[in-house]
């Protein structure tokens, strides 16, 4: 999928993490399990879990807008360990205001349980997408 984050987030090139979908203020977004993303004890390592969240919600925060938005806060609650790969994450907008904006994350095992849930605020800065037209309504 062609858009801002896609296109210049190397930790999610890292982590193998796709975004399968980004519209305005939604995104959906899956990480496979593998070697590198699991901890010690053989699930999903938190730090991934929390990485897959925060490129969900940076994607839905960013499509389709015209300037950068950056996080403030990002609360997450660990429910479940992810032993059951690709994990999904989808992030709605629950509140959005001019500049500050809160969405909600959650993150499920490939059972489509519920393994983790985030609370992200975001902030709309006064920056430009640096990534050029098609994030700054070249189509509007």
């Amino acid at each position: 999928m062609d858009n801002f984050v896609a296109k210049n987030d190397k930790l999610m090139r890292l982590l193998n993490i796709t975004i399968e979908e980004a519209r305005e203020d939604y995104a959906r977004a899956s990480m496979p399990l593998t070697r590198d993303n699991i901890n010690g004890m053989g699930m999903a390592h938190g730090g991934a879990i929390f990485s897959l969240a925060d490129i969900a919600f940076g994607s839905a925060a960013n499509a389709g807008k015209h300037h950068c938005v950056v996080s403030l806060t990002s609360h997450m609650e660990f429910l479940r360990p992810g032993s059951a790969g690709p994990l999904v994450a989808e992030a709605r907008l629950v509140r959005g205001g001019q500049h500050v904006m809160n969405y909600e994350v959650n993150v499920f095992d490939a059972n489509e349980i519920l393994i983790a849930k985030c609370l992200a605020t975001g902030f709309r800065t006064t920056l430009p997408h640096p990534s050029g037209e098609e994030e700054q309504g070249k189509h509007s």
